[in-house]
């Protein structure tokens, strides 16, 4: 941060953050502290792995958003897939009770049987 810039905010913006920095625990890992003559640095790549691997994510939700989206927007073929859907959809539905509907269908024969067993003879 520029230092005309940390001259010119206001001490209570700033109380917040030294109050966080201060309640750090020693032994936080959080801006680590070094202690006397430490020769041996333990360096953890789990923070950078998780970083790079979010960075892609949001990078290619990003292309998603700029690419993909306003295509579809602008030849939108939702309405369309659902009448055909529909049409689709009212064919099967005829041409199923056309066939259940014969005399010797499957349909009938089992919903007989069915009938029959409940009020026909016992």
């Amino acid at each position: 941060m520029d230092k005309k810039k940390l001259k010119s905010m206001d001490p209570e913006g700033l109380k917040g953050f030294e109050e966080f920095i201060e309640g750090q625990p020693n032994e936080s890992t959080f801006l680590p502290r070094p202690t006397g003559n430490v020769t041996k640095k333990e360096v953890s790549f789990e923070h950078f792995t998780f970083l790079t691997n979010d960075s892609e994510r949001l990078v290619n939700l990003k292309n998603l958003l700029s690419t993909k989206i306003p295509f579809s927007r602008r030849y939108e073929q939702g309405k369309k897939l659902i009448e055909e859907e529909m049409e689709e959809v009212n064919h099967l539905r005829k041409s199923l009770f056309e066939v259940q509907d014969q005399k010797g269908s499957p349909f009938r024969k089992s919903m007989g049987e069915i009938f029959s067993g409940f009020f026909g003879k016992s």
